[in-house]
């Protein structure tokens, strides 16, 4: 599938998200998600921020096998790569020319691996949503509480959606999973003291 997204700050839009599940060889996927500002930001903002998760689906889950982020398009280019070691239980992080490992706990996950292994989970209809997530240094664990069925109007219409909450989070992170599109995420919305209230809309989604 393809999914589109705008990001709002405080009711202003001020960027779009492009989200992408392919297919490729030997039995994998890609998951990408693309970033940059809309707009007049786009004017002093040029970045680009572009991640790709590469993964199999294996024993009923997800196991990734690379991350990488790539920052262009502004004043420093900017890429990072972890590697998912599973027969060594390593995950290698590089970042410049600094490389840093962890060990792997069974089922962790990257950065956005996790957000497609939310969606299956939640279609399967579990419960208990928590996910051991590799970063540069350390493993961290997202919990999420399942909050009940609300109707949302959205870009693409009147959608029943699942409202679930991180537990724990700075940012106060809400996803809304619309039920009809295997819980795909239709809206996000986070609240912090640095960036204020920022929100994720869908506007247009493809193959789903």
């Amino acid at each position: 599938f393809t999914a589109h997204y705008t990001l709002s700050r405080s009711g202003i839009t001020v960027g779009e998200t492009i989200r992408t599940l392919s297919p490729a060889p030997n039995g994998e996927f890609i998951y990408q998600s693309v970033a940059h500002a809309t707009g007049l930001l786009a004017r002093f903002l040029k970045d680009e921020i572009i991640e790709r998760s590469r993964w199999v689906y294996q024993d009923d889950s997800i196991r990734p096998l690379s991350f990488i982020t790539q920052r262009h398009g502004g004043k420093k280019e900017r890429i990072t790569r972890q590697i998912f070691d599973w027969e060594k239980r390593i995950a290698t992080h590089t970042r410049d020319s600094e490389a840093s490992q962890i060990p792997l706990a069974a089922h962790t996950q990257d950065k956005l691996s996790y957000q497609i292994l939310l969606m299956h989970d939640l279609k399967k209809g579990m419960k208990h949503l928590e996910y051991t997530i590799a970063e540069s240094d350390k493993s961290n664990i997202y919990n999420f509480a399942i909050l009940g069925e609300e109707v949302l109007t959205t870009a693409l219409g009147t959608l029943r959606t699942l409202k679930i909450r991180r537990i724990g989070d700075e940012r106060n992170t809400t996803v809304w999973c619309a039920i009809n599109l295997h819980y795909l995420p239709v809206k996000l919305e986070q609240h912090s003291d640095d960036d204020g209230h920022l929100e994720l809309k869908i506007v247009s989604v493809q193959g789903m």
